[in-house]
């Protein structure tokens, strides 16, 4: 399961859960390029997987793909982890590392996240990040 939103400027929101079939990775990525390809002033995302047990190695590999298409049009990419999943951890990090831009963080916890994506966000995408932290379950 998943889903994309773009409700403020350059910030968009992502929610995975798992199961996360192939059709619904492929159509979650379609979803965020087509925002990154709308928006000339480039992205702010966050991505939220606290309800993603790992990910498929298939799967892994089609997000590494988008992030390093991606390099050069997002500013800053945050990802909310699981603080009991170190599995994912360690998935979502390598995939971070291998994607070679320092604009991309793995979290686990939204005071670190939001101090990170603040300041390059604009007053209202900061306030729609606030919404969409403040709606994890």
């Amino acid at each position: 399961m998943y889903s994309v939103d773009n409700r403020a400027g350059r910030l968009i929101e992502v929610r995975l859960g798992t199961p996360l079939p192939a059709g619904e990775v492929d159509a979650c990525i379609a979803k965020i390029q087509g925002i990154v390809t709308q928006n000339r002033h480039g992205a702010v995302v966050c991505i939220e997987l606290l309800h993603v047990d790992v990910l498929a190695p298939e799967s892994a590999e089609k997000f590494l793909e988008m992030m390093r298409v991606q390099n050069a049009t997002v500013h800053r990419t945050a990802y909310l982890l699981p603080v009991t999943n170190a599995i994912l951890g360690l998935q979502v990090e390598r995939l971070i590392r291998d994607a070679h831009n320092s604009s991309r963080k793995a979290f686990r916890d939204t005071t670190s996240l939001e101090a990170w994506l603040v300041p390059v966000m604009t007053m209202v995408e900061a306030q729609q990040l606030r919404k969409f932290l403040a709606q994890l379950g």
